[in-house]
């Protein structure tokens, strides 16, 4: 493996990607009144998430805020955060967040950007869903340079 595919690699690992998964966190706090109107999703979630392929498990905080808002953040172990937007479908929601990973001359240069597209339900207090993650280059947001998919389950953080 070549000197920058392994710094890609490491830096995407260090962002709670490891083997180029995804991470996921979010900020937003409802009482239990605002979350009952979305199918009790507004709030913080303590969530485990699994890329297929790769038996690392990662604790992330999954996080759903009113107007549509989700921050994700892996924590263990750490990552960046990733913020976007989510809705509701019925009983099911979807998702979709970016983040940025600093580029090969470090933080002030332009690096690789990761979009992630979640999907999922919650039942009986769990949340569950499946996730598509794609890389891109430095500086684009249409040359793929990696994918992939995985699970998430987790139940609220309580205040």
């Amino acid at each position: 493996m070549s000197e920058n595919a392994m710094g890609r690699r490491q830096a995407l690992r260090g962002a709670g990607m490891a083997a180029g998964g995804v991470a996921i966190v979010g900020l937003g706090a409802a009482t239990p009144a605002l979350a009952d109107s979305d199918n009790g999703l507004l709030g913080s979630w303590m969530c485990v998430r699994q890329d297929d392929g790769s038996p690392d498990k990662i604790r992330v905080v999954v996080s759903f805020a009113a107007g549509g808002v989700i921050v994700t953040h892996d924590i263990s172990p750490a990552g960046p955060p990733f913020t976007g937007t989510w809705a509701r479908h019925g009983k099911s929601f979807r998702a979709t967040f970016w983040t940025g990973f600093p580029g090969e001359q470090g933080p002030e240069s332009v690096g690789p950007t990761a979009r992630v597209r979640l999907w999922g339900s919650l039942s009986h207090g769990k949340l569950t869903a499946a996730y598509r993650f794609t890389v891109f280059a430095p500086g684009s947001t249409t040359q793929v340079i990696e994918t992939g998919t995985g699970k998430l389950t987790g139940r609220r953080i309580d205040a």
